[in-house]
């Protein structure tokens, strides 16, 4: 990724680049690493810690810049989508958005806090979940 992408996903996930290229979410845990490979590009290695729970696959996920949707045509032809940012993320049971970092998913679903919250699953990993600073400031 460029260094505005990997500023923006940083924010976005209320992470920091500490030093040696650790990724360092809020609290000082160490969830990967960011690399330098070459002129202006980064390459981004986040741990998505999680364990499963019945049929559920419960998943701790670091939002990145991914394409909104793609559609395959009946004659093989693909459509895609926009591409979304890591700031925007949409909870999969009730639209709201979804401002706690790391994003719990469930199955590969996105869910709020309050529908997470509402599971009564143990939130996935070792860190907490907490709200990135700039997606407070996009939600004033």
């Amino acid at each position: 990724m460029t260094r505005e992408q990997l500023d923006c996903f940083l924010a976005a996930n209320g992470l920091h680049a500490g030093p040696d290229g650790v990724l360092l979410a809020p609290e000082g845990e160490q969830v990967g690493a960011v690399t330098r490979t070459g002129e202006g590009a980064f390459l981004v290695h986040v741990c998505e810690e999680g364990y499963r729970q019945g049929q559920d696959e419960v998943k701790a996920w670091w939002p990145e810049f991914r394409l909104a949707w793609m559609f395959v045509k009946p004659d093989g032809e693909t459509e895609y989508g926009d591409t979304l940012g890591p700031d925007q993320v949409i909870c999969d049971v009730c639209n709201a958005e979804v401002t706690i970092r790391p994003v719990p998913t469930v199955s590969g679903y996105a869910h709020c806090g309050q529908c997470f919250g509402d599971l009564g699953l143990p939130f996935p990993g070792r860190v907490r979940p907490y709200e990135p600073a700039a997606l407070l400031e996009v939600g004033d």
